[in-house]
């Protein structure tokens, strides 16, 4: 499956740190779940004229395991250069010390539906011990990130109530739902190289339409994105959804990136670049 191929290159070609991936850009929280009985580490990076009497927007992002130095750094860039407003970013992890543990808690956190067969296959392949890999747990890791994560971040900081969630591939996947289950909670959107196509015969389509069904109005901003040299199925599909997005939705704004000559690894800096530069555009004033 094309999936697979994916995660087998993501776990086989990126270098992952034992450590937390958060340096001089951010500063780190662990923060304890009492719903699913897990430690998320939390990397937060502020605007460095950051004034506890005004109230930011946050982005929270999913990737945190390997994508916080990234995030992280890119935050300061773009807000350096003032390519970007004001925000407060929030890169998501757990504690996972080692690659496969780090899967198996994601591969499960990460998707709303039940994919036995895939979860049966990918352990195999991957070497997961038994029990193996457990798919469908989204729904109670959306409610860690509405009733923990969300609270404790609001707690320590001047927020203003409007939030963005971005994601990759399985994290892609995951914003998707969102998106559909619980739209009030985030205003705006990175959806990233998603793992629709080989999903449950890309059952995003099936959410989606269940909630156009009762919706016909969507006002969020949503930044969709695929590199080129990914599957040609999965680059469709992006196409296609951005359209499906575009005739449900005339309210929701969006748009849809192709990465050229960038796969599913070596995209990642790009889209989280682009993301937050297309989420959170200077405006000028």
């Amino acid at each position: 499956m094309r999936f697979f191929t994916l995660v087998c290159c993501i776990i086989s070609s990126i270098a992952f740190a034992q450590k937390p991936l958060i340096n001089h850009h951010a500063v780190s929280y662990e923060l304890y779940s009492t719903l699913n009985k897990t430690t998320y580490r939390l990397g937060v990076s502020v605007p460095k004229e950051y004034d506890a009497k005004k109230k930011y927007p946050v982005l929270y992002i999913l990737d945190g395991y390997y994508a916080s130095e990234i995030a992280h750094g890119t935050h300061k860039t773009l807000k350096f250069f003032e390519e970007i407003d004001d925000l407060i970013l929030v890169t998501i992890e757990g504690t996972a010390v080692t690659n496969k543990d780090w899967f198996t808690k994601r591969w499960s956190e990460l998707t709303f539906t039940k994919f036995p067969a895939y979860d049966s296959t990918t352990s195999i392949m991957e070497g997961i011990p038994a029990p193996g890999l457990k798919s469908g747990d989204g729904k109670r890791f959306l409610n860690v990130i509405k009733n923990e994560i969300i609270p404790f971040i609001e707690k320590k900081y001047a927020t203003n109530g409007h939030r963005g969630l971005s994601g990759h591939s399985l994290g892609g996947l995951f914003t998707a739902n969102v998106l559909f289950h619980s739209p009030e909670l985030f205003d705006h959107y990175g959806i990233n190289s998603p793992s629709f196509v080989d999903w449950n015969k890309n059952d995003i389509l099936l959410a989606e339409k269940e909630f156009a069904s009762t919706h016909k109005s969507l006002p969020v901003k949503v930044f969709l994105s695929y590199g080129q040299l990914e599957d040609e199925e999965g680059i469709q599909n992006m196409k296609n959804i951005a359209t499906l997005f575009k005739s449900h939705y005339p309210d929701m704004e969006i748009k849809l990136v192709l990465f050229d000559d960038e796969g599913h690894a070596s995209v990642i800096p790009a889209m989280i670049s682009k993301s937050i530069r297309y989420l959170y555009e200077r405006k000028i004033k």
